[in-house]
């Protein structure tokens, strides 16, 4: 007769076969597919878009330039001595005012969410915002400050404040009323209650609220930086534009896009994963 000894040893060694199985070391093969499920996907986009574009490029040669001159385009501005300059100047004026707007947006969107009057005042408000396009914020910026660095800042900021409030003011009212009422039973002072239960329940969108921000401000940096500074990237693509160089135009867009996808891969998904680490994690018909 088969002791239970023996046969929890047998189901345990059965599992591991099917775990990991012959052929494959134990942990290799998941670390394997770990690294191609997130390698893979994202070249396979990158290659589809230059496809794309090769293509668009062999049927309409006059009408958009090829991606190998607009590869060594870039090749060159990055040899430049100004390019860093240039670039430093558009990023700094998009996280200046992103991070303006995130401070504010962040406190009314709790303010709209815990307190009714708050949400019947601020709601119109954000609505009239967001109807607003950041093409004419970021005029009405130029032509109130002028030539200096509060047009951009002001722009941004303006621009992005009703979308990322939007975003805190949904998180705050889909919050775990469980957490809520505990607060109250400990006689939670309001500042505990939003350090300690609301902002730790923010973070997701708070970073969502930051990619959308960030995506959002460095289309009106370069909207104000074309009309009303003498450096950044906007100016530099407006001096491309103006003597009609295509491939100028297609490459300063490309690098300040890749450097974006730089500063989100590079930072923003790593502070993300360490705040919200205690979060479980959740998968949705995800395979």
């Amino acid at each position: 007769m088969t002791s239970p000894s023996d046969t929890r040893a047998a189901t345990a060694t059965a599992q591991e076969e099917v775990a990991h199985p012959q052929g494959f070391p134990a942990g290799s093969l998941p670390i394997g597919r770990e690294i191609t499920g997130r390698i893979l996907p994202p070249l396979v986009a990158l290659a589809t878009v230059f496809v794309l574009w090769w293509a668009l490029y062999l049927v309409f040669p006059r009408l958009l330039p090829g991606p190998l001159s607009t590869l060594h385009e870039a090749v060159r501005l990055l040899s430049e001595g100004t390019f860093l300059f240039h670039m430093y100047q558009s990023l700094r004026r998009v996280f200046v005012g992103s991070i303006v707007a995130m401070f504010f947006s962040v406190a009314v969107g709790i303010y709209m969410g815990t307190v009714v009057m708050g949400e019947r005042f601020f709601q119109p408000l954000v609505v009239l915002g967001l109807t607003i396009p950041g093409l004419m914020w970021s005029l009405i910026a130029v032509m109130l400050f002028g030539i200096n660095e509060i047009a951009p800042y002001f722009a941004v900021a303006v621009t992005i404040f009703p979308m990322l409030v939007i975003n805190i003011w949904a998180g705050v009212k889909a919050l775990d009323k469980e957490l809520i009422d505990m607060s109250h039973v400990f006689h939670f002072s309001p500042w505990m209650k939003i350090s300690q239960v609301i902002v730790p329940q923010l973070v997701p969108n708070i970073f969502a609220a930051t990619r959308y921000g960030l995506g959002l401000a460095w289309k009106v940096v370069v909207v104000v930086e074309m009309f009303g500074t003498s450096n950044g990237v906007g100016y530099q693509v407006m001096k491309a534009y103006q003597i009609f160089n295509m491939e100028a135009v297609i490459a300063w867009t490309l690098t300040f896009v890749a450097a974006m996808i730089l500063i989100e891969y590079g930072v923003i998904n790593l502070v993300e994963r360490r705040l919200t680490a205690w979060r479980p994690k959740v998968e949705v018909w995800r395979r």
